[in-house]
């Protein structure tokens, strides 16, 4: 029987129409030594890569007169492309009318190649470029910003092609990782959303502030009093949290009376801490209610926190409570729910969930049980929870529940239980979403408490059994957020290791959805794993669980993360290690002569650089000559300073931007602090390169103060390849404002 033929998709016409299409009569070549021109292309195929393919827009000169193609793949593409086009182009510098190819006669090979790879004349849009150098310039860079916003922000699409709680989570991901330059950039999208409210919008102001310690724009902002007085996030807590203990100068009660004044109840519970911070401010405000050191006690080493020194300090040197203690007033029930009323009034609701435990399972006290419950899920509060409710029923609880605030179903289970279930495909959405609420509001307290990370890793182990997880997201996902948070909670290092451990197995061997963002934050893992420093038989067994886990990922669009992994794992690797070849080895030798045009410049350079530690020489075209012209456009003599820890990444981007731009005279800084050497740097350099996912926070500020307003240009990356490419776009920004021209400018 006859299979039916399937039509081939847009990426995999791309390598047929490419071909065509930068041949005869177009007279440019991709891999000549036209920078800009390589760039153009490497965003086509991102784009075309893409799930939906986006739009792309490529270039042709013909008989020395530069045209332009637009392709869309969707009428609705198209309409918005004809709109775009119109809006950043216009006629002053072309010849775009608005017409599509439709009417197009077919006899233009450039046409042909268009219409066939996007199967609709209506889709393609042709337009010719003035022969000005400045138009050429000008139409050049409206392109770029065409392309970036497709891939940063599609016309219409951008709100309804990234949920909202991925996007913050990629701002939750970039403030963990020290990443200020890209932490801004995910802000900046997430403001400008219409889903999201102005007070979300403030609350996470709120975080990204305090996760980059900076207090005094945080303690004079504008609405900071309002904030306080407001219901809010668990993570914006913490940040008020982290500032109220910023403006103490002394740990002690007496120095907290002023802030406690103002700041209230910030942590309600210890399910609530998610720092050392919001630990400490707990503790401080439980010991200026009155509460006995020895609960607080019990509680904080629960839920794994009695090990910071500032709180050990405060417990030893607090009074006892002079009241008597709860054991002794047990029987004077009037007592019991006057001082659980107090506490639940004060935010204290650990303290009220002890005092409410003692009562007998009163109806008269479920109000009182189910505001405090909902505050802390804490194992104590749930099984408070359960007894009510196998008191007096479970309407009777969504009664109470009703009567004050929407109902939100309360998971009672222990987290890994509750990952259990993620992991199920019998859990309905509405489960899940519920149970992903519970675990982001209690996840770290059981993770933090003794026995509670091995409890997890036990769990993710019983999903990955037999052929594995039933359903492996949202687990998979929710997973690698619970080592971000583990980790940014200063958590005991062998906790992070075994947990980080443990997930990346879950991905190596069990996700093959080649999901390049989940990717993207496996690679984040892993280098913050290694660097905490690894055994020789774990740093193995890491890296062929990468290597298992790396076959979808073996393609152009996807070397420089590779790269970047590969010189991670390079530089942590234990002396008596075994090589990384067969990582390497595969990601490297598919690089040659078919395919080098279309390896992004930067990263290929990377991968030439890297290829002899493997015993590989990787056969790639000679560049150009016109790359000579290319060189020309860095001024002999710029001074480029690159600032990271990563020194073996700060050491090849040195050598490869001296290789490529000879006369280029480069700067490297490694420090912790702030040197006069890095300072020196910093008032120096014509421009400054940060690696901020791999930097000292004091040293990153003071080259900021230094710089004074100097350009400072942000590697998105922990690897060689973003450095160059961030200095090399820099290169190319001063280029064009010069007025420069070369062989590139006809593109």
């Amino acid at each position: 029987m006859s299979q039916p033929v399937v039509a081939p998709t847009v990426l995999q016409r791309w390598p047929t129409f490419r071909r065509t299409f930068f041949g005869p009569p177009n007279s440019l070549r991709p891999g000549s030594g036209i920078v800009p021109l390589d760039e153009v292309v490497a965003t086509a195929e991102a784009l075309i890569a893409e799930d939906p393919p986006k739009p792309v827009v490529l270039p042709a000169v013909i008989n020395g007169s530069t045209h332009y193609f637009a392709m869309a793949f969707t009428s609705d593409q198209s309409r918005t492309l004809r709109e775009l086009l119109q809006s950043h182009m216009g006629r002053t510098w072309t010849d775009f009318d608005g017409r599509s190819l439709v009417a197009s006669n077919g006899n233009d090979p450039l046409e042909q190649a268009a219409l066939a790879f996007t199967g609709d004349g209506r889709y393609v849009y042709r337009f010719r470029v003035g022969n000005q150098a400045s138009a050429r310039n000008s139409v050049r860079e409206s392109v770029q910003a065409l392309l970036a916003s497709f891939r940063s922000a599609p016309h219409r699409q951008a709100r309804i092609s990234l949920p909202i709680g991925r996007l913050i989570g990629d701002l939750t991901d970039a403030c963990a990782a020290r990443a200020e330059h890209a932490a801004h950039a995910a802000y900046k999208i997430l403001a400008a959303d219409h889903r999201l409210s102005q007070a979300n919008r403030l609350f996470l102001r709120i975080q990204l502030l305090a996760a980059f310690d900076r207090w005094d724009e945080l303690e004079q902002h504008p609405e900071l009093d309002t904030l306080l007085r407001l219901p809010r996030p668990i993570l914006a807590s913490d940040a008020l949290a982290r500032l109220a203990i910023s403006m103490l100068p002394d740990l002690n009660l007496e120095a907290f009376s002023p802030i406690a004044t103002r700041f209230n109840g910030l942590i309600d519970s210890v399910s609530a801490i998610r720092s050392a911070a919001g630990a400490r401010y707990y503790t401080l405000w439980a010991l200026a209610a009155g509460e006995s050191p020895d609960p607080l006690w019990e509680r904080l080493a629960e839920a794994g926190w009695i090990s910071d020194p500032g709180i050990a300090t405060l417990l030893n040197a607090a009074p006892s409570d002079p009241r008597p203690t709860v054991e002794e007033i047990t029987e004077n029930l009037v007592d019991l729910r006057e001082r659980a009323k107090q506490a639940i009034e004060a935010g204290r609701f650990d303290a009220a969930i002890d005092l409410l435990t003692l009562l007998p399972a009163d109806r008269s006290d479920l109000p009182a049980v189910v505001e405090a419950t909902t505050h802390t899920f804490t194992a104590k509060a749930i099984t408070l929870l359960e007894r009510h409710r196998a008191e007096h029923g479970e309407e009777a609880i969504r009664s109470v529940l009703g009567s004050w605030r929407p109902h939100h179903p309360l998971e009672s289970a222990p987290l890994p239980d509750m990952l259990t279930r993620l992991f199920s495909d019998a859990t309905s959405p509405q489960q899940t979403e519920s149970l992903r609420a519970s675990i982001e509001r209690t996840g770290i307290a059981e993770l933090r408490a003794p026995g509670g990370t091995d409890a997890v890793c036990r769990s993710i182990l019983k999903a990955m059994d037999g052929a594995g997880p039933q359903r492996l997201s949202p687990g998979i996902d929710v997973c690698i957020d619970l080592v971000r948070d583990l980790k940014t909670s200063d958590a005991p290092v062998d906790d992070v290791r075994s947990l980080s451990h443990r997930v990346l197995e879950l991905w190596a061997y069990h996700d093959s959805s080649g999901d390049r963002h989940r990717a993207g934050r496996i690679v984040h893992l892993v280098g913050d794993l290694v660097e905490l420093g690894l055994s020789v038989q774990t740093y193995e067994e890491v890296v062929e669980l990468v290597r298992a886990g790396w076959d979808p990922f073996l393609t152009n669009a996807d070397l420089p993360t590779g790269l970047d992994l590969l010189e991670q794992l390079l530089a942590h690797r234990p002396e008596a290690a075994g090589s990384l070849d067969t990582f390497a080895v595969p990601m490297l030798s598919r690089i040659g002569p078919h395919n080098a045009a279309r390896v992004p410049s930067a990263a290929l350079a990377v991968a030439v650089d890297l290829a002899p530690s493997f015993d590989l020489a990787l056969d790639v075209p000679a560049p150009s000559p016109v790359v000579k012209e290319q060189e020309a456009s860095v001024r002999a003599g710029t001074r480029v300073a690159l600032y990271s820890l990563q020194e073996q990444a700060l050491d090849r981007t040195a050598r490869i931007l001296r290789e490529r731009h000879p006369g280029l005279d480069v700067v490297i800084c490694a420090d912790h602090v702030a040197t006069e050497a890095l300072r020196a740097a910093a008032r120096s350099a014509d421009v400054f390169i940060v690696m901020d996912r791999a930097a000292a926070h004091a040293a990153t500020n003071a080259l900021k103060t230094e710089r004074a307003g100097k350009p400072i240009r942000y590697a998105a990356g922990k690897g060689s390849t973003s450095m160059i490419e961030a200095a090399e776009s820099w290169f190319r920004d001063q280029y064009r404002a010069s007025g420069g021209s070369s062989a590139a400018d006809s593109v």
